[in-house]
């Protein structure tokens, strides 16, 4: 924690000189340009095989079968017609859930929270509630969580966060053979109470921005105006990752696949031109290590170089395009990384422009989706008409 604070103090003081420094550089097409960006490392995240609950209790009126319902998803920002949005083999609702849960886990007690920050508390009965689903007994009393900030609060059974820990908003206990607690969390009102948006992986790394960001997406309007992204819309690509961690690491991913040095068989690739130096500089936040010369990313069939010190790569990788080490602090001028770089360069990097009739957003139009178009023929989900299920 103490890492973490002074990253950032460190970053907020020298992002005001960092800032006057960008706005004396340019890059001219046809020419070289020196100006200060990283590089980044792959992407290798690694997901656990999901497999079924049955506490993950089906709820009505959900087209895609993630375990949230329509109204829910459009509530919380969702799409309603696709139950992986961040395509990473697990539904919706119940990723959503289990973050849910850790978070909850996570909050300080009511008397352990500082001034303004949001904490849980818990009010136990005298009596134990037994799971429908694995006949587990918790205390049949309530918790919550009140985040003092938003002035809101929010409360449930505490047979419900053994729920969210399973992945199911929906929940089912009896105490002496009765019903007791069945029910469903508000989620709208708990993302709100958590201030949670996104099922991504947040990271001490992600350095916050100290300039304008209107949709919170850790790319700043001016960065977005540059490089032609839409900073009223935090989640261009609806993946359920901000914009500006999901670039960061596509980027990253691009950089870790160039060659060190030029390409005698091909004058024309981008490249890393990298000049080590006798030192390391060390991670701000979790005391990596790298070497403290800068690196050059060259574009030779556009003319642009672009130079950054190696612990951008570093941060890059965890999603951010601020940085911080010993040596190095300061922020990566994205709009230049990304022309450099000819983003998008793979389908589904962000800024990736599909076709009307590209339904599974493959980059092809082809009998796949013509298969996705077929499969949901004739539903409908106007709950008034005759013979619609509503879903």
């Amino acid at each position: 924690m103490r890492k973490l604070r002074r990253a950032h103090q460190k970053h907020a003081r020298e992002q005001a000189k960092w800032q006057k420094k960008l706005k004396k550089r340019a890059i001219v097409a046809g020419t070289a340009a020196a100006i200060t960006l990283g590089a980044g490392v792959g992407i290798n995240k690694v997901l656990a095989e999901y497999t079924p609950d049955p506490h993950e209790l089906p709820v009505s009126q959900d087209a895609d079968a993630d375990l949230l319902a329509n109204k829910e998803e459009l509530a919380i920002g969702y799409r309603a017609f696709n139950p992986d949005q961040n395509r990473n083999g697990i539904p919706d609702g119940v990723e959503l859930a289990k973050r849910c849960a850790a978070d909850i886990n996570d909050l300080p007690w009511e008397d352990k929270a500082l001034p303004g920050q949001t904490y849980k508390w818990c009010a136990f009965q005298y009596g134990l509630e037994i799971c429908d689903i694995c006949g587990a007994t918790v205390n049949m009393g309530h918790a919550g969580v009140v985040n003092p900030k938003l002035d809101l609060s929010v409360g449930c059974p505490l047979i419900a966060i053994h729920y969210m820990e399973h992945g199911s908003f929906s929940y089912a206990g009896h105490y002496s053979g009765e019903p007791l607690h069945v029910g469903r969390i508000d989620i709208p009102a708990l993302l709100r109470a958590l201030e949670l948006r996104y099922p991504y992986e947040p990271n001490e790394h992600q350095l916050p921005l100290y300039t304008n960001d209107l949709d919170d997406d850790l790319l700043a309007d001016s960065e977005e105006l540059a490089a032609g992204y839409n900073l009223h819309d935090s989640d261009q690509d609806n993946d359920l990752a901000p914009d500006g961690i999901e670039l960061a690491k596509q980027c990253a991913a691009v950089i870790d696949q160039l060659p060190f040095g030029a390409d005698p068989n091909d004058p024309n690739k981008t490249y890393i031109d990298h000049s080590p130096q006798l030192g390391l500089e060390i991670c701000d936040i979790c005391g990596a290590t790298v070497n403290m010369g800068p690196a050059a990313i060259v574009n030779p069939q556009l003319g642009l170089s672009v130079n950054c010190p190696l612990i951008a790569i570093h941060y890059m990788g965890h999603g951010s395009f601020s940085y911080s080490g010993d040596v190095h602090t300061g922020r990566i001028d994205v709009a230049a990384l990304v022309k450099v770089l000819e983003m998008p360069r793979c389908c589904g990097d962000l800024g990736t422009l599909y076709l009307p009739g590209d339904l599974n957003e493959d980059c092809n139009v082809d009998f796949a989706d013509f298969a996705k178009f077929a499969d949901k023929w004739l539903e409908c989900t106007d709950s008034s008409q005759d013979g619609c299920n509503g879903q």
